[in-house]
């Protein structure tokens, strides 16, 4: 018979099942709620704003490589906080502040209203939301990561997937700015208040232990222990190895090019020759492919080491990039959505926890913290440096055939990214031998 769980919320009724649930469906309806600032739904927006406001690529781009760059450096301190208090009011404040942002983004007129709001609102969703979502799970699941995470991308690729056909009919009939209102209104509630409701720091603050294995009586009150399976490293630690660093190029290299893809080449396929319709249509191809298949990559996460999901990540990165510079059909499209979509899939689980799968939860927040303004200040270069590359040539094929270089370098320092154990996990491990 199961053991019921202490009362953590009054409004989690459940109390025979493992409180992480609870964080887990908070997380998911965050994830879903953050993605209007994400390449792939600020691409159906980006053709009827140049085409209202008459701005050119690269100014679009700026705002978005602006949102990269301040949710970097917020992250330094961020993930500090998120380790100390937990993520409930770090997402709370983070869910205004996004509502705030895309009520208005309905109303900017000036290019420098889009870099400040959308910039503001694009931080906030990294540094915030999606910081703390990787936390919280990171802490409440240890053996059960993988599905976890993989259920948490379902949440992510699900909300990408299933807005871009509304927001493009609404931006149709009634106009993008309606349209960011809109999602206002989906961040409060999807955002604001499960996560005021359910998010909670770690499950020893309630005499629990991650994935809810152990009996309350065994567990120390509020502080994280090595019993769940993973060696645990501090911040410090973690900067003397090798193996960060080769992380923190393999990931500031994806997400430079996954960044830039997903916000331009909804504009690539119109440029091609495809409709707005098709275009559309092949973006929520790649969404769907991703959100169809990342619970079985989470699942993969499980007995496969991360290090393997990150190499096979960037090679189908790398694939479709080649794709995407000769989609020139629908049928061209779709083949490119198939393999970039595959490639997203495995990318949404091992980007959220490979930090955690490498050094453990404890320190989780600050080591990614600080790895986020290396990698966000690198990815800012994407947008702008395709944005320039339309607005000189016409095409993104040029920054597209770059990109599947970058992947290559993301997919040499995956592969350099060995496991490392502590020297005292290894003394400990000669002792029990």
């Amino acid at each position: 018979m199961t053991t019921p769980q202490p009362r953590i919320s009054r409004l989690w009724p459940f109390r025979r099942v493992y409180y992480g649930w609870a964080v887990m469906a908070a997380s998911m309806l965050a994830a879903a709620a953050s993605v209007p600032m994400q390449g792939p739904i600020m691409g159906v927006f980006l053709r009827p704003i140049q085409d209202e406001l008459g701005w050119s690529a690269t100014s679009i781009s700026v705002g978005f490589a602006i949102g990269s760059g301040m949710g970097g450096v917020c992250s330094v301190w961020v993930g500090k906080a998120l380790d100390r208090r937990g993520a409930r009011g770090v997402m709370v404040v983070s869910g205004m502040i996004l509502v705030g942002c895309m009520a208005g983004l309905a109303a900017m007129t000036q290019a420098w209203h889009f870099w400040g709001l959308f910039g503001l609102a694009r931080g906030t969703a990294a540094a915030g939301a999606q910081l703390g979502t990787m936390v919280a799970l990171a802490s409440w699941f240890v053996r059960k990561r993988g599905r976890v995470v993989g259920l948490l991308g379902v949440g992510q690729r699900t909300g990408q997937a299933l807005m871009p056909i509304p927001i493009a009919l609404m931006i149709a009939y009634f106009g993008w700015r309606e349209a960011w209102l809109a999602l206002a209104g989906f961040a409060f509630l999807s955002l604001v208040l499960p996560s005021a409701a359910y998010m909670r720091r770690r499950p020893e603050d309630y005499g629990l232990l991650p994935d809810g294995q152990q009996p309350v009586s065994e567990v120390r009150i509020g502080e994280a222990s090595e019993s769940a399976g993973e060696t645990l490293w501090s911040l410090a630690e973690a900067k003397r190895t090798r193996t960060l660093w080769a992380l923190i190029v393999g990931q500031a290299a994806v997400v430079l090019a996954v960044n830039a893809t997903n916000l331009h080449i909804t504009a690539s396929f119109r440029d091609k020759g495809l409709s707005q319709a098709a275009a559309v249509n092949a973006l929520t191809i790649y969404l769907v492919v991703a959100a169809l298949s990342v619970f079985g990559w989470g699942l993969v996460m499980e007995r496969v080491h991360t290090r393997y999901l990150a190499i096979t990540a960037a090679a189908l990165f790398c694939v479709s990039m080649g794709l995407a510079t000769i989609a020139s059909s629908f049928a061209m499209a779709a083949l490119f959505s198939v393999a970039f979509g595959s490639a997203l899939g495995v990318w949404t689980v091992v980007s959220r926890m490979l930090f955690a799968n490498y050094f453990g939860r404890r320190s989780f927040g600050a080591i990614r913290g600080f790895a986020a303004p290396i990698m966000s200040g690198v990815s800012m270069i994407g947008p702008i440096f395709a944005g320039r590359i339309w607005d000189a040539t016409g095409s993104y094929d040029a920054a597209f055939a770059t990109f599947a270089g970058v992947f290559v370098v993301a997919f040499g320092a995956f592969a350099l990214a060995a496991p490392v154990r502590k020297p005292d996990a290894d003394a400990a491990l000669a002792l029990r031998r």
